[in-house]
């Protein structure tokens, strides 16, 4: 991790790095808040048990903008009142919904986005619009270490079990394996196997969000280049669940029921490998491209 930013490498505008830090202990707060309360999900549900990990790459994120953080305007604007004031109702809100039902998954969404808005409020004040562009991202990559809504999580896992199974159903009957599907549930000769969450590729999705965001950041250029990386690395992710699936279960087929549980955990390990390796390649075939569009363009500047 770098120290702070000498004043050299700092904006021009005349507060040094204290000051402004201190101008931003309102959204530290409201974050160290939120991280307290997503620790229960990250300390007792194995899927996001990554949690703690994302808030320190928060820290590194943060960390790494920091020099090239706009210059500070300390204003108090509309926008900066607005995005605070909502965010202060959302939070009153969701609040009483969570005194009331529990802290579940919804009320946690409500509060992180009520976080969000008032740390967009913080930054816009010391920062105006220029500081939402540049440094909201390191709050916001907490939220993927937020628990998904149980319906959309229904919605999410459900879908990708059954597309999963489906499809790996289309392919053992290319190779003549008879398969039926019902459900998520492929009924084969040797005896049925369920694509349950863990199989569905949620948890191999969520790793791969995280890793596609965080690179991106850090070695692209440009909203368009970063979507590109996320929507390829997500679908390389689905892709590398899906052989995985077919891979189990052509391997119970071959070799009985009992081949899925010794083969499970190096084919997931596998299948982690190839999608951290998939995205690394996309991510620097895409920078080296980006750096190609700059070179020509500041070519064709120059001729001009």
């Amino acid at each position: 991790m770098n120290p702070l930013p000498s004043a050299a490498s700092s904006p021009n505008d005349g507060y040094d790095d204290r000051t402004l830090l201190l101008y931003l202990i309102p959204s530290f707060i409201a974050m160290a808040w939120l991280s307290s309360r997503a620790s229960w999900f990250w300390n007792h549900q194995e899927e996001l048990s990554f949690g703690w990990i994302v808030l320190l790459l928060c820290i590194f994120l943060f960390w790494e903008t920091w020099s090239q953080r706009p210059v500070a305007q300390l204003r108090i604007s509309w926008i900066s009142l607005s995005l605070g004031f909502l965010g202060m109702l959302l939070l009153f809100v969701f609040q009483i919904y969570q005194a009331a039902l529990g802290l579940k998954p919804a009320a946690l969404a409500g509060l992180a986005l009520g976080v969000m808005m008032i740390s967009a409020a913080n930054l816009h004040f010391v920062f105006g619009r220029p500081g939402l562009g540049k440094c909201l991202f390191p709050y916001a990559f907490l939220l993927i270490a937020m628990p998904m809504p149980s319906i959309v999580q229904g919605v999410v896992v459900n879908g990708l079990q059954q597309e999963v199974a489906f499809v790996t159903v289309e392919l053992l009957a290319l190779l003549g394996v008879p398969a039926d599907l019902s459900g998520s549930i492929i009924h084969l000769p040797s005896g049925p196997i369920g694509v349950d969450e863990a199989c569905s590729g949620i948890r191999s999705l969520q790793s791969t969000l995280m890793a596609t965001l965080f690179i991106g950041f850090l070695t692209l250029k440009g909203l368009v280049f970063r979507l590109s990386l996320c929507v390829a690395g997500i679908l390389l992710s689905i892709l590398g669940n899906l052989v995985r699936v077919f891979f189990l279960s052509y391997r119970a087929h071959m070799h009985g029921l009992e081949a899925v549980e010794t083969g499970h955990d190096a084919a997931g390990w596998s299948i982690l490998l190839f999608t951290l390796t998939g995205v690394s390649l996309l991510a620097w075939l895409l920078n080296q491209f980006q750096l190609t569009i700059n070179r020509d363009s500041k070519a064709d500047g120059g001729k001009a």
